[in-house]
Parts: structure tokens; sequence; C-alpha cells
């Protein structure tokens, strides 16, 4: 039986199935499971290029819109440059919180150095809450390029930064937001040009288990996590014990997932450390390999999550009040 779309949250894996190989030599990296930018060569040098919007959050969207972008830009070894970003708002919206917005996107661009160069605002009842959806270009020296399918068999699990900061946040510690924050930048600018890193992934819905599935699902592999030496913040083990909530599934930008040989795993982690990264290396990738995790030396099937934990709980919330 073909799997179910959930009624909220990304889409399943097997939606991109149907999308054809690209027809140019000059696409480098196109659309299909765990490849959040696509890449373009450009003579000397790749544009990377990603699109994602902000459906569920409050305050500081245009700062997370901005970020969440630029996470999939840093996790393939570029640069976020140019920034264009749809805005669609439900009838009633009052001017002065769209224009709130927009200051808020245009000083986060001025802050990491992007330029706002584009996009569209609307008012619509095809939303019933504001909802910003940008597409952001960067570049990169295409020798400078980290595949996101680039694993190879045997490759450790590098995690770099805790995990499920943003999931934390929205469920009741927005603190997290600022400190320790949900950029990879730090820790993306580390790695790229590390020999040895073979290929990088930011963790967004799905939480860190399923991004490990799609870093060794790009790459024909498949993963084994260890859960008890993931790095969690104590905020998020409170929240996802209060809310009956998973953490391996809890919204998690923030965190860097990395496959890394493991002759280059202590220079890799240096250099996580020099930048002020903490990380650890938390499971492997392997040919033939079913999807992991070990828990207290017992293995079981590495869960994929339909829906993030984070949309189940405020699912729950908005459904108790109704």
């Amino acid at each position: 039986m073909p799997p179910s779309i959930p009624n909220t949250g990304k889409a399943p894996p097997e939606l991109l199935a149907v999308l054809r190989p690209n027809a140019t030599g000059d696409v480098l990296q196109g659309p299909g499971v765990g490849r959040d930018a696509a890449i373009v060569r450009w003579g000397d040098e790749a544009l990377v290029a990603t699109s994602d919007p902000i459906t569920f959050a409050g305050a500081d969207v245009g700062r997370l819109a901005l970020t969440v972008n630029a996470n999939d830009i840093f996790a393939v070894g570029a640069e976020p440059r140019w920034l264009l970003a749809t805005i669609l708002a439900p009838p009633g919206t009052r001017l002065e919180d769209l224009q709130a917005l927009l200051i808020d996107l245009q000083d986060a661009c001025i802050v990491e150095q992007v330029e706002l160069v584009g996009g569209h605002t609307e008012l619509t009842d095809a939303v019933t809450r504001t909802v910003v959806s940008c597409t952001l270009i960067g570049s990169a020296p295409l020798d400078a390029i980290v595949r996101s399918d680039g694993a190879q068999d045997g490759d450790l699990i590098l995690q770099a930064g805790r995990a499920a900061v943003e999931g934390t946040a929205i469920l009741g510690h927005p603190h997290l937001l600022d400190e320790p924050g949900i950029s990879i930048a730090a820790a993306a600018r580390a790695l790229r040009g590390l020999d040895g890193v073979h290929a990088m992934h930011d963790v967004t819905e799905g939480g860190i288990a399923t991004a490990a599935l799609e870093l060794a699902d790009a790459a024909g592999l498949g993963p084994e996590l260890d859960a008890d030496r993931i790095l969690w913040l104590p905020e998020t083990l409170e929240a996802c014990e209060q809310h009956r909530l998973d953490p391996l599934g809890l919204l998690g930008s923030g965190t860097l997932l990395a496959a890394v040989a493991p002759d280059a795993t202590s220079s890799a982690l240096d250099a996580l450390q020099t930048a002020g990264v903490e990380a650890r290396s938390i499971g492997r990738v392997e040919a033939g390999l079913p999807a992991t995790l070990s828990h207290g030396g017992q293995m079981s099937p590495l869960p994929r999550f339909p829906r993030d934990e984070a949309l189940r709980a405020l699912h729950d919330v908005r459904r108790s009040t109704d």
C-alpha cells in the first residue's frame, strides 16, 4: 500500500520518486531525498539555491525564514547571498504587522550580509495565518561544494550542535532561538574543505532521526544511530516528557549532521571545537545496513516520523482549545 500523506508537515520522501533526472550537465545536484539545495555550475563557480517556508512560527519569523534557508546553503559548503521572499497573509492582517515582518527580514539580511532582492506580498484567504516562503541563492567555488549525496560506506555520523533546539523553542523555550540559536553556519564553515568530510545535512522537520535517514538515503546507504550519544539540551528532554513526545522526531534546526571518514573524525571534531561548536560521533552509515537505533545496548528500527513531533504537539494544543 502506498504511504499516505500526513495532514500537516513535510510530504513523504516517496513523493520525489515521480521527478525525472536532470537533463543538463550544468545541474550538479537536483531534487531528491536529503538534497535540500540545488547546485548549478555557473562558469568557475557553483550557484546554490534553496526554498523553504515558515508556516508555524510567531515572533522573529523573518529572522527564522532567513536562517532555515541559509542552513541549506551552508550544508553544501556555500555562502548565502541573495534572498527573495513571498509573504502570504490572511485578510484582515494589519499593515503594521506586515511592515514589522519585512523590517525583521531585512534586518536579518543586513546582519548576515545577504541582499534582499525581491519577492511578493499578498493578502489571501488561501491561508489562515501568515506564511513566509523564501528562495535563497548562494555561491561557492566548485571545488568547495560538499554534495548532499556524498556519504561513503563506513563513514561515521557526526552531530554538531545540540539536537532539537528549534522544536524546544516552539514548546515553550523561545530564548533558545537566541542562544544557542538555530544557525549551522559555524559548524558548516568549520567542516567544509576538510579532507574526509563527505556530506553534510541540516536537521529540520522530523528531527535527528529523519535527518540521519535522509543523509544515508541520499547516498544509497543505511544509518545506525546511537541514542545514548546524541547531544540534547535539558529543556528538550523536559519538554518532550511533558508533552509525551519523542525527541528523535522533534524539529531540529540548529543541528548539523556530517558523514565523515573514520580517519578524519578526530580532525573534524577538533575543527568544530575550535569553532565553539559542541560535537560528537553518534552513528555510522553502511551499505546494506537496515536503519537502526541503538539504545541501552538494545537494537531497534530507526523510526521515521511522518509528522514532526512539534507539529503534533501544536495540533494537540489547538484541538484541545477548540
